[in-house]
């Protein structure tokens, strides 16, 4: 059967397309080809309704996240969401039950899911710490909230990677910073790493496919003593210069770059996200090639020695 709302730019949903559909991402593929007018951020309760959702509400409890209930046949339910989330993890957490309910081979009737269930990797896949369902539906809620044609659409016509930029995303799809940072990272083209921080000690950090380097820092470290980020401040820093031995692990075929740049958002009650760039990846592979050729040519005789990368 295909639904269609009354209002302008309606969403239709027809589920039975659903049903051939074998992975989150062909889920979301099916929905957003039968809307492809879609405006973000995206109608998520609507959506929900049209499904059978009959009820979103709050349930105060330490035990859960979100819970989904429904009937056998999945033609209707209810979506509770702990009490007095934040309005944005509450739409992450609404997403996540919907793909419970949407994604044809989860035919549980209830789901009941923790903190540690509910996590958006911002890539679209699903992780391997969380057990298969769990994942699954972090990753349909990932890629309905924040699908990959519009959100890198968006961020190309930005250009390099900026944290005011990252935070524009954010708000434009509705969804927490972290999630839009970790999207970001998933689909950016650019070398870049984010570190996530409290209080000056690291969360944890993460890093685009481009990136080559590993970052020195680990879960409960600090700060590095010399970084910027370890600075009080407001909002967005300034972008600023370091050196690349500061943040960056040795590499096994490229030299360290002598610098990379760090800017910093400053969150409420200490938290902190960290953006490290290198300046350019290619020119840095293509400076590398040249530094050795260079040496080769004059300590052609001089096996073993490598020169110092400026």
């Amino acid at each position: 059967m295909t639904v269609t709302d009354s209002v302008a730019n309606a969403l239709t949903l027809d589920q039975m397309e659903l049903d051939d559909q074998k992975t989150p991402t062909a889920v979301v593929d099916e929905i957003l080809r039968q809307n492809p007018d879609i405006q973000y951020p995206f109608p998520l309760e609507e959506l929900a309704g049209l499904a059978g959702i009959e009820a979103i509400g709050e349930l105060a409890t330490d035990g859960f996240e979100g819970m989904l209930i429904t009937n056998a046949e999945k033609s209707r339910g209810a979506i509770m969401v702990k009490a007095k989330t934040s309005p944005r993890r509450r739409r992450f957490t609404i997403a996540h039950e919907l793909g419970h309910y949407l994604l044809p081979w989860h035919r549980q009737e209830t789901f009941s899911c923790k903190s540690s269930d509910i996590k958006d990797s911002g890539d679209g896949r699903p992780r391997s710490d969380l057990i298969n369902i769990e994942a699954e539906a972090n990753s349909f809620a990932s890629q309905l909230l924040m699908p990959s044609s519009a959100f890198h659409r968006i961020m190309h016509d930005y250009g390099n990677p900026e944290l005011i930029d990252i935070a524009d995303l954010s708000d434009t799809f509705d969804v927490s910073f972290e999630a839009a940072a970790h999207r970001y990272k998933a689909l950016t083209e650019h070398p870049i790493a984010f570190v996530f921080s409290y209080q000056n000690v690291v969360r944890y950090w993460v890093r685009s496919q481009p990136m080559p380097y590993a970052l020195k820092v680990r879960k409960d470290m600090p700060l590095p003593l010399s970084s910027p980020s370890r600075r009080a401040g407001e909002y967005i820093s300034d972008w600023e210069t370091v050196p690349g031995h500061l943040w960056l692990e040795p590499h096994a075929d490229l030299r360290l770059p002598k610098n990379i740049l760090e800017q910093t958002l400053y969150q409420s009650a200490g938290y902190k996200v960290t953006l490290l760039q290198l300046d350019s990846l290619f020119g840095f592979e293509q400076e590398i090639e040249l530094q050795q050729l260079d040496d080769i040519q004059q300590h052609s005789n001089m096996d073993g020695i490598d020169p110092e990368y400026d």
